[in-house]
């Protein structure tokens, strides 16, 4: 059985800062969420460290993890949306990337196709990987699991960040949707 857990609760990172959302039948290995601060303010501003492509989607730079923060318009407050370095099924488990390439990422505002500098926010998170069937064996007595870091947490953490596959997409005040994140992270 695939990730339900995950499916059900989504990136612990992202716990109340978001509104799940269901469009249509949700897919069983898919979470749907939209960003709403804990205000209720769904409109935010877009940072990013990586390469801008043709169609506009945030890449790695080079092979240095990309790096996407949401910022509540009114408070400047910053969230984390995603560290290719530090979630996804990769960097739990399989990569470890330089300090000085993941400590030197200075982010940049995003700017749609329209100029737009201000969005909605709707992420999804894929959970392919079945956790409990080829990993629950290797879960500590206290429930904690170590990352290829060589740090420990919950198992439950493991599930719920440790996603296969994550995506963005933003829509602007004139109802304009831009797919900005389509990671593969296993």
């Amino acid at each position: 059985m695939m990730n339900m857990y995950g499916v059900l609760h989504g990136p612990l990172y992202l716990d109340g800062l978001t509104k799940r959302e269901t469009q249509g039948v949700a897919h069983e290995v898919q979470w749907n969420g939209k960003l709403q601060a804990p205000d209720g303010h769904d409109q935010f501003h877009i940072f990013y460290y990586g390469d801008l492509d043709e169609d506009d989607l945030i890449l790695w730079h080079d092979m240095t993890p990309l790096l996407v923060y949401a910022e509540h318009t009114v408070t400047g407050e910053r969230y984390l949306l995603i560290d290719a370095a530090e979630q996804g099924y990769d960097a739990m488990l399989c990569e470890t990337y330089p300090e000085e390439d993941v400590n030197n990422r200075p982010l940049r505002p995003y700017l749609d196709v329209e100029g737009e500098d201000t969005f909605e926010v709707h992420l999804t998170a894929f959970y392919n990987v079945p956790w409990d069937e080829e990993f629950g064996e290797d879960v500590e007595e206290d429930g904690t699991y170590e990352l290829i870091t060589g740090e420990r947490v919950h198992f439950n953490e493991v599930k719920r960040n440790g996603y296969d596959a994550f995506a963005i997409r933003i829509r602007n005040r004139k109802g304009i949707d831009t797919e900005i994140v389509q990671e593969e992270l296993a």
